[in-house]
């Protein structure tokens, strides 16, 4: 398989709030970190790993392909956005080898079940949209604003996200939803780097659609278990 004119960047810091360790944990004997790793260089002529952890960084150090950044701790915190982590990777990669492609992946550790397939057609995909800015995964969803998500309020009331002048009272009356659920990311380096207010949905955002599996993003101890548990099912 030739790989795609693209640069995959792995963002992975060290602290999460849900699972301690988070981006160390195995799954099927590999940790996530390692699964992202080696996907990304399946696919991608260049990947690059960022990281404020001095082993998740020494995980990457394994692999000769990997072009490592040692995050600032300014770049680690809880609150900052991903944007800002994607373009301090590329300005530092640039500056010690040159410009890096025009595209630029962003393959979250925590998408263990991202199938290889699914990076080389969304990658078909964005070409196609040469009007695009980026492309976001999404997969079905059986939430609506308008249907059943709601605001939860100090006294105790819940609110429709978004009320409707008529009720809805049936998932029929909906149009298919979909989530963006962080197991793909691609963009156009131009807009990466101008994109100062680090929105992920733009005006010309598109997006491809993958399945209810590869669409799993492990936050908490729950989604590791059932991770584990769906890795088990599928190598049985």
């Amino acid at each position: 398989m030739s790989k795609l004119n693209a640069t995959a960047i792995i963002a992975a810091r060290a602290n999460s709030k849900g699972i301690k360790n988070k981006n160390l944990q195995n799954i099927n004997k590999k940790n996530l970190v390692q699964i992202s790793i080696e996907q990304a260089s399946r696919t991608c002529e260049t990947v690059i790993l960022s990281s404020d952890s001095a082993e998740i960084n020494e995980i990457g150090r394994q692999y000769d392909s990997v072009f490592i950044i040692d995050r600032s701790a300014e770049l680690a915190k809880d609150e900052t956005p991903k944007l800002p982590v994607l373009r301090n990777a590329i300005e530092i990669y640039e500056k010690e080898f040159g410009k890096c492609s025009d595209t630029i992946f962003d393959l979250q550790p925590t998408s263990p079940f991202r199938k290889d397939d699914s990076i080389l057609k969304s990658f078909e995909l964005f070409q196609k949209y040469v009007d695009s800015t980026n492309l976001v995964s999404i997969s079905s969803t059986s939430f609506h604003p308008s249907y059943n998500l709601l605001e939860f309020k100090e006294n105790n009331e819940v609110e429709l996200l978004n009320r409707t002048s008529k009720p809805i009272t049936g998932r029929n009356m909906l149009p298919d939803t979909y989530k963006m659920d962080g197991c793909i990311f691609i963009w156009r380096k131009e807009i990466l780097m101008t994109n100062v207010e680090n929105r992920i949905i733009l005006n010309n955002t598109i997006g491809y659609r993958v399945s209810e599996i590869e669409s799993l993003d492990i936050d908490n101890q729950e989604d590791l278990d059932y991770a584990r548990y769906i890795s088990e099912k599928l190598t049985e």
